[in-house]
């Protein structure tokens, strides 16, 4: 079963490409939604080239490597560290279903909207006498808070408690995949350390909503809104894939019965 335009890849290493996204500019529904693979492996240029994991047309999201804060510090004392994502007037949102702000081992961390609005924070007790348990967070040297709402952007702000050999961590992530600590062997305790993290895509323009056939000439979508918080939302298509079908609805007559 192709999920792709006619003409076009639809995997890239081990991991589908559908349609609305595409490998390459005359595959996918806009610049936004271009891949660029590369050994193998998906980057979505239109974000500082951060690699796909995976996209899901019926959860309507794309899920990304992105990195971590980490500070490690020996002598130097409330030393601050900030790591952002800005996804402007992309049609990407920072989902707020199933995500965890953490924050790991010596440190403060808070998260910020695009507006600079404080929307999460973790403050931890840091003991050298307590034992840690897999990925699961019981406020002692780890952390965990959710989000109120979908963001546009955001801004993760980690101060280290200082000490000698004091060391913390910052991230936001797929809870998923911080329960099943499945970060393909990484270690957070690190500088170069991504986590999985999924963004809710949206088709909000009317060239881009004829360019997606919902299945066949006549297919439904159904308008979804989405809460970004203060009273304001956006409204994303969704093409309705009927039930006992599969395939790809975003494609011409892209669903096929079982």
């Amino acid at each position: 079963m192709n999920y792709s335009k006619a003409g076009c890849e639809d995997t890239c290493g081990n991991v589908t490409i559908p349609y609305p996204f595409g490998i390459g500019a005359k595959c996918s529904i806009n610049e936004w939604f271009v891949v660029d693979c590369n050994s193998s492996t998906p980057y979505l240029p239109a974000l500082n080239h951060l690699e796909v994991l995976a996209v899901n047309l019926e959860n309507q999201t794309v899920t990304l490597y992105v990195p971590t804060i980490y500070d490690c510090q020996n002598q130097l004392l409330n030393r601050s560290h900030i790591s952002s994502i800005i996804l402007g007037s992309s049609p990407f949102l920072i989902s707020k279903s199933q995500k965890k702000f953490v924050v790991e081992g010596c440190a403060n961390a808070f998260i910020s909207d695009d507006k600079g609005s404080v929307v999460a924070g973790c403050s931890n007790s840091c003991r050298n006498d307590t034992v840690s348990e897999g990925n699961n967070c019981y406020g002692i040297k780890c952390c965990t808070a959710t989000l109120p709402h979908h963001l546009k952007s955001y801004s993760m702000n980690l101060t280290g408690l200082g000490g000698e050999g004091a060391c913390g961590s910052a991230f936001l992530v797929d809870e998923n995949s911080y329960v099943e600590g499945s970060f393909l062997g990484q270690s957070i305790a690190s500088d170069n350390c991504s986590v999985p993290l999924s963004l809710l895509w949206m088709l909000t323009d009317s060239d881009d909503l004829h360019q997606s056939s919902c299945c066949d000439p006549g297919g439904d979508r159904i308008s979804s809104p989405v809460d970004l918080g203060n009273g304001t939302s956006v409204d994303s298509r969704i093409c309705y894939k009927y039930r006992n079908y599969e395939g790809n609805p975003y494609l011409p007559f892209g669903c096929n019965g079982t």
